[in-house]
């Protein structure tokens, strides 16, 4: 689509510029950078990701929680597959920016479900929202100024796992939206992860360390583990990856019901062929709940269950998932201090 008419069209109207339900921060990023080029209210819905937050907060923006579209004359949807994940009624008419596509995350079989009703619409398989507006920027010798850049770069460092699965693609875009600033990633880790939310962050993975579950499926390692909180959710899965789980598994109290988040590492699915998106939405069908989605190495699921249920029943498909695969041996769920005889394990650094 023509980006310039798209810019002229939007000129003076009264716009929203919203991201998806608990924003992070590529929704809240591009978002922001776009609202700096195109004047209007940013928001979401349920709030943000501590990790927004933070970026909200070094931005000095205050982001409208919950925000009505049928009071904007527009709404600029940005980083939201689904109308489940948008958290608002839909928009009679509304532009959307978005990333969700097969092939755009690793494994992914995301299929964004508002593009077709979007007039304006750019949707890429690529690893960020933020970074279609990049290369749209780029294209159209857009200037960024320093807390675009931070905004825009925070989205793409965020969704490729804090650059863990950045691609050259992605890091060519990063130098492309730093480098005009003079900017460096120490400026993006300053402005998206706080002392304070480091601080939360060890604390969290503290406690959820202290129960830790593991099921044995043949040579596949499944790890389990409570937390407070969504935010505490992302860090405590990758502690448990680091713990050397094949399969992280953390539930958390979400709007008055539990959540679980799965995660698997990216050699079983390339091996094995599982799909955690799948498995999510069987325990969903089977508590009854429509709340779940996800790609082939990580799902996600909330019903209206107590958290240790609904952590169970996930435990439990994924290892009949990971059975009908060829690991064919359960072994009992234990903390791991149990069945080493007491004693807690010790970590290699």
């Amino acid at each position: 689509m023509d980006f310039p008419a798209f810019v002229a069209t939007m000129r003076g109207r009264r716009l929203l510029h919203l991201g998806h339900v608990d924003a992070d921060c590529d929704a809240l990023g591009s978002a922001y950078a776009l609202s700096c080029i195109l004047p209007g209210d940013v928001g979401c819905a349920q709030g943000l990701k501590t990790s927004a937050r933070d970026l909200a907060e070094w931005l000095g923006l205050a982001p409208l929680i919950d925000p009505d579209p049928a009071a904007y004359d527009y709404t600029i949807i940005y980083d939201t597959p689904s109308l489940f994940l948008l958290g608002a009624p839909l928009p009679a008419r509304y532009a959307l920016f978005d990333h969700h596509v097969p092939g755009g995350h690793r494994f992914s079989n995301f299929q964004s479900r508002l593009a077709d009703g979007a007039e304006w619409c750019w949707v890429r398989p690529v690893e960020s929202t933020c970074s279609i507006l990049v290369d749209l920027f780029i294209q159209h010798a857009v200037p960024t100024s320093r807390p675009m850049s931070i905004a825009l770069a925070a989205g793409i460092v965020t969704d490729t796992g804090w650059l863990e699965f950045a691609n050259a693609a992605a890091l060519r875009r990063l130098a492309a939206v730093l480098e005009p600033s003079k900017l460096f990633l120490e400026d993006v880790w300053a402005a998206i992860d706080s002392p304070n939310r480091r601080s939360s962050r060890r604390s969290a993975v503290l406690k959820a360390l202290r129960d830790v579950r593991e099921t044995l499926v043949g040579r596949w390692s499944i790890l389990a583990a409570h937390t407070s909180s969504h935010d505490n959710g992302f860090v405590v899965s990758a502690a448990l990856g680091r713990l050397g789980a094949d399969v992280r598994v953390v539930a958390f109290p979400k709007n008055g019901m539990a959540m679980v988040m799965i995660e698997c590492d990216g050699a079983l699915v390339e091996q094995t062929g599982v799909n955690m998106a799948a498995v999510a939405a069987g325990v969903a069908q089977a508590a009854g709940s429509s709340h779940t989605w996800g790609t082939r190495p990580w799902g996600r699921v909330i019903a209206p269950l107590p958290q240790g249920e609904l952590l169970e029943q996930c435990m439990a498909a994924i290892a009949v998932s990971l059975q009908k695969v060829g690991a064919v041996q359960v072994q009992p769920s234990l903390p791991p201090h149990k069945r080493s005889g007491g004693a807690s394990p010790k970590i290699s650094r």
